[in-house]
């Protein structure tokens, strides 16, 4: 006599009636933000305006208040290549746009670099700017009214220009992806 066997079961059993889900779909992880930067149209400008302000500002307490060319020169190039580094890593597409952020960025930096650290050290008692402001009958100027001096001033010079075409350069060097293919 044969002898018969109920198939065993192979896993749990659905009730009469249920359907089964789909599986679910894996989990799409929003961006980062420098990825979202990136996809932003002006979001490298706007970061190169960021870094722009803060650099200058940070490094317009080394301004010497003593006119120094070598030192206003550094501390510009330091600028420059933080700006101009900066919209290069951001920018999609290294065109013109983006080389006209930097620029613009690291004019308003240069400038505000450095019209806030020279007003500033003028008053510090430091080198000829401290006769200058006892014979106009001022102690000197903070760095708050040097701040608002830079905000109030145009920031068309020399040095700026030229630092903000170095900082285009960095943007716009080498090839560019659409140029490799």
């Amino acid at each position: 006599m044969a002898r018969e066997s109920a198939p065993e079961p192979t896993g749990p059993e659905e009730p009469a009636g249920a359907s089964s889900l789909p599986p679910e779909a894996p989990r799409q992880e929003p961006p980062s933000v420098l990825e979202r930067v990136r996809r932003n149209r002006v979001g490298a400008l706007a970061a190169g305006l960021g870094v722009a302000v803060v650099v200058a500002l940070l490094l317009a307490i080394l301004v010497p208040g003593e006119p120094n060319l070598y030192a206003s020169a550094l501390l510009g190039l330091l600028l420059t290549a933080a700006v101009g580094f900066t919209v290069r890593y951001l920018a999609v597409d290294r065109g013109w746009a983006a080389q006209g952020a930097a620029f613009l960025a690291t004019v308003i930096g240069v400038h505000l670099m450095g019209v806030t650290g020279t007003l500033n050290g003028l008053g510090s008692g430091r080198g000829a700017g401290r006769g200058m402001m006892a014979q106009l009958g001022f102690s000197g100027i903070g760095f708050d009214d040097a701040l608002l001096a830079a905000l109030a001033t145009p920031a068309v010079s020399t040095g700026g220009v030229l630092a903000g075409l170095v900082a285009a350069v960095i943007v716009g060097w080498g090839p560019r992806d659409r140029d490799r293919g």
